[in-house]
């Protein structure tokens, strides 16, 4: 199943979306860290090689933000 990122990018319960400069970040939202695990888990589960995806940790070593970038396509021609 490929990965809907309109669909996560809308936020949820769970995380909310930061634009970043090349890419989005989600972040966990206070108490919500079981939920978020789930979505971060998913995330990478179903990312393809148009994306690259990093989780990001806090300093008590929890993912509480997960980094996506789309992977700049191939040029067919040399500008």
């Amino acid at each position: 199943m490929a990965l809907d990122l309109d669909m996560l990018l809308e936020g949820s319960p769970a995380y909310g979306v930061l634009d970043a400069k090349d890419g989005v970040v989600l972040y966990r939202r206070p108490g919500q860290e079981e939920m978020f695990e789930q979505v971060v888990a998913e995330v990478i589960e179903q990312a393809d090689e148009r994306l690259t995806v990093i989780p990001l940790a806090n300093d008590r070593n929890e993912c509480d933000r997960l980094f996506i970038a789309p992977l700049e396509e191939e040029r067919s021609f040399d500008p």
